[in-house]
């Protein structure tokens, strides 16, 4: 981090300019919209939100200004994180605006400019003057028939006696702070009045507080109350109860809880009630501009969709999330990014944005959630290298055994869970948990990537953090290198590879710059890459093919393991390329290398139309790539030959070899249509989409032509109920105009 942005992150404030001069020499970077969610006017309203910004966008040594519907506001950005450059990369926004008319829909216009020579002096809004005010937050629950209780307000006043709130702070983590607000997030387990403490909840609050009206003064108080069972190396346990949030006059209480180990959840409650009725609608075009996410289709949901959206969800409920990932078949989580994130990012409606975050929360349902109870942080394999999952059984022998490597093993080893009256799953031979909910990580969607983009939320971030760290953690210890985080050998499925690299980069490209963990998940995707590139990309004796040494999964032909998946293959690459978009060392690389084959089997044909491979069937759901002595096959033409015998000498597309394929696939075909489902917005061909729209990215040969092609098929999804409600696969490239 340059140490322009490290003490922007310190002192938690950019461009608190005077509005005398907020006019001067402004450069607009972007406009997002302040919509109201009331009737009524309202005053003294309460934003904050995440932005994320362009390489070069916000240079380092400027200041960042708004103003809304033409009018400048003090602006306060906490900085998270910055390009290579220095320029800033993503950065927490608050703002307090005097006053907001009912249903207004309002530009707020983020510009920069060069900083007055005397920089205003702005003093962050102090815990004193939060403890001043009568503000808490409780929770108050009962395990066993024991009464517990957290209280905010002991827990940051025994950080202010310490005066232990700093950023990353184990006790007390000073997320945000500045004149505008300033945030802390304190942590306890629950206690009973005796003192016990449960062994197994624990608690955060992340306590936001925003400056009144007055000067000095405290107005609203948001309060983000998050639950865990998470004690990584602690015996599991799966405690039931029902749980009662108050803050001021605003409670909730939840349904009847069963939280099994590795899990969380969250609930926003606003002291009093005082929850502004805003929503701050970004530019998504900026997002996928900036190379955060993919470039996607110009598309509009169908307004009956938006409405049937759900706004929440329980606490511990898995939602639209499919309950056991590992499930076959099309799933809305499962794509470059899940179904309801990438509705927003196509279209950011307020029903659209609440649905991503429903969702997001329940993923706290799954057994994912692995914190050192050491360190207070999601699990690092450079501390535990010897931790695993699918390999427990197997390191679980190891611990009992002598010597250093015995003790390596004991260190890191995790408790099986142990049958009771609310699991009865559990097994001496392997890992589990007893959770019904079951993550997979060939099936994983995107997990707070895009919500805490967005939010710049303590919660979201904490949950990218922990998506990465169960992504490392999980595998083969020795498979992954122990502490280096290698991908290929540890994830046996291409799509599996293809989305632990996306989870991976996400968190590495997008986690605070200070975050104890962040080096290691950018060490852990240049590792990856370069045991990829050496491998494959700089091995003159890999395949001619660009697939992967384990992609053969199927048996065709006679043949066993002798074919592959296209469409994994497609994933891997589009990850590759959203990786080398972040900027990764080595991912352009790699990215070629694989893209080849999208490419290669889209126009192959070019050079001998009934021998080369036929662009129809690019999109197939496997195709023989072994010959029968398992070695890979030399060509192209070569697996369409062993694949598909009776359509050779028939022209690619010619109404000859297009009779072929009906005949094959025994259903009716027509002239330029692709293999498998190509009317589905989640069929073969939508999986190829983001493969070749990576692949077009390249500078190489046929590149765009072989989009060119694609876009010329003649099924697509439809305009309704096809890409429109269901853009999961709506990837374009960025270097092909619409």
């Amino acid at each position: 981090m340059t140490t322009a942005i490290s003490k922007l992150a310190l002192t938690g404030v950019i461009g608190m300019a005077l509005l005398a001069w907020q006019h001067a020499f402004a450069a607009t970077v972007v406009t997002d919209h302040v919509i109201s969610q009331a009737r009524h006017p309202q005053n003294h309203v309460s934003v904050t939100f995440g932005q994320v910004f362009k390489t070069g966008d916000i240079p380092r040594g400027t200041s960042l200004v708004a103003e809304v519907d033409g009018k400048p506001v003090p602006l306060q950005v906490d900085a998270k994180t910055s390009h290579p450059d220095g320029s800033l990369r993503h950065a927490v926004l608050s703002m307090v605006l005097s006053s907001l008319p009912g249903k207004a829909d309002l530009p707020l216009t983020l510009s920069t400019q060069a900083p007055p020579a005397t920089p205003p002096q702005a003093t962050p809004l102090a815990l004193a003057q939060l403890l001043a005010t009568s503000y808490d937050a409780q929770i108050a629950l009962t395990v066993d028939g024991k009464p517990y209780t957290a209280s905010a307000r002991k827990l940051l006043q025994a950080a202010a006696s310490a005066k232990a709130c700093a950023p990353w702070g184990t006790q007390c983590n000073l997320w945000l702070s500045g004149p505008q607000v300033s945030e802390w997030v304190v942590n306890a387990p629950v206690t009973a009045t005796d003192g016990t403490e449960n062994p197994d909840l624990r608690v955060f609050f992340a306590v936001r507080a925003y400056a009144g009206a007055t000067p000095g003064t405290v107005g609203d108080i948001r309060t983000d109350i998050i639950v865990e069972n998470t004690a990584a190396f602690a015996p599991q346990a799966q405690p039931q109860y029902t749980a009662t949030l108050t803050s001021g006059t605003a409670s909730y209480t939840s349904p009847a809880l069963t939280q099994y180990a590795y899990t969380r959840w969250h609930k926003v409650l606003w002291w009093n009630n005082s929850q502004p009725q805003v929503y701050l609608q970004q530019d998504t075009q900026y997002i996928q501009a900036s190379k955060a996410v993919s470039r996607y289709m110009p598309l509009t949901p169908d307004e009956s969709f938006l409405a049937g959206l759900r706004q929440s969800c329980d606490p511990l409920d898995h939602c639209d999330q499919t309950q056991a990932m590992g499930t076959t078949g099309a799933q809305a989580s499962i794509g470059p990014l899940p179904r309801w994130t990438s509705v927003y990012i196509v279209h950011p409606d307020v029903r659209a944005y609440h649905w991503m975050l429903a969702n997001t929360d329940a993923l706290g349902a799954y057994s994912t959630h692995y914190r050192d109870e050491q360190t207070g942080l999601p699990v690092s394999i450079q501390k535990h290298p010897h931790v695993t999952i699918l390999n427990w059984a197997a390191a679980n022998r190891m611990a009992g055994g002598a010597g250093k490597e015995g003790a390596a093993y004991r260190a890191d080893l995790l408790q099986n869970c142990l049958n009771n009256s609310v699991v009865n799953t559990c097994k001496t031979a392997w890992y589990g948990t007893g959770n019904p909910n079951v993550w997979d990580d060939a099936h994983q969607p995107s997990a707070a990537y895009v919500p805490y983009m967005v939010t710049g939320d303590y919660y979201y971030m904490s949950e990218l953090a922990f998506s990465a760290s169960y992504n490392e953690l999980v595998s083969n210890e020795s498979y992954r290198g122990f502490s280096k985080g290698l991908i290929d050998r540890a994830h046996g499925q291409v799509r599996g590879k293809a989305w632990v690299l996306r989870e991976m980069a996400d968190a590495a490209w997008l986690l605070p710059q200070a975050h104890p963990l962040k080096s290691e998940f950018i060490a852990d995707v240049e590792n990856a890459l370069a045991d990829w590139n050496a491998k494959y990309t700089d091995n003159p004796n890999a395949n001619a093919l660009g697939l992967m040494d384990n992609g053969a999964i199927y048996s065709t032909n006679g043949g066993q393991k002798n074919a592959m998946a296209p469409w994994q293959h497609n994933f891997l690459t589009w990850s590759a390329g959203h990786a080398a978009d972040l900027g990764f060392t080595g991912a352009a690389a790699f990215r070629d290398w694989l893209a080849k084959f999208e490419i290669g089997l889209m126009t192959d044909w070019l050079h001998d139309a009934g021998r080369g491979f036929c662009w129809l069937q690019a999109s197939a759901y496997n195709i023989q790539v072994k010959d029968a002595a398992g070695q890979w096959l030399p060509s192209y033409s070569a697996v369409y030959a062993a694949t598909y015998p009776s359509l050779l000498g028939l022209a690619c597309n010619s109404p000859t070899m297009v009779a072929g394929a009906a005949k094959l696939a025994r259903r009716p075909w027509k002239t330029s249509q692709m293999a498998g489902y190509p009317e589905s917005p989640t069929g073969f061909p939508a999986n190829l989409q983001i493969g070749l729209a990576a692949a077009a990215d390249t500078t190489l040969s046929n590149a765009h032509a072989a989009w060119r092609l694609f876009e010329s098929r003649s099924a697509k999804p439809p305009v309704r109920n096809g890409y429109n409600n269901y853009p999961n696969f709506a990837v374009i490239p960025r270097s092909i105009g619409d």
